[in-house]
């Protein structure tokens, strides 16, 4: 029986012109910060961006809770153990 050449799996290079996730997360904090610090006028000019993204973040929060009291509902198994949970 022939063995398998079984090889490691490579790992691809990230291009140097795309920097990680958290890289990019600090660089935009920073541009954000310097704007906003240097021309406070431009946060009026979008603030319907602003608002935008906060009912975008409310929007979100209830059924994200709703979900998870559903599945830590489902995952307890018998109505009884949700009873004494609390």
């Amino acid at each position: 029986m022939d063995a398998m050449n079984v090889s490691s799996p490579t790992r691809l290079r990230r291009p140097w012109y795309r920097p990680s996730l958290t890289t990019q997360i600090m660089i935009g904090l920073v541009v954000g910060a310097l704007i906003g610090w240097l021309q406070p006028a431009w946060g009026n000019n979008v603030y319907f961006l602003r608002d935008i993204f906060i009912n975008l973040i409310k929007s979100i929060i209830a059924p994200l809770v709703f979900s998870t009291i559903v599945v830590g509902i489902a995952g307890a198994g018998a109505l009884k153990k949700v009873g004494r949970m609390g």
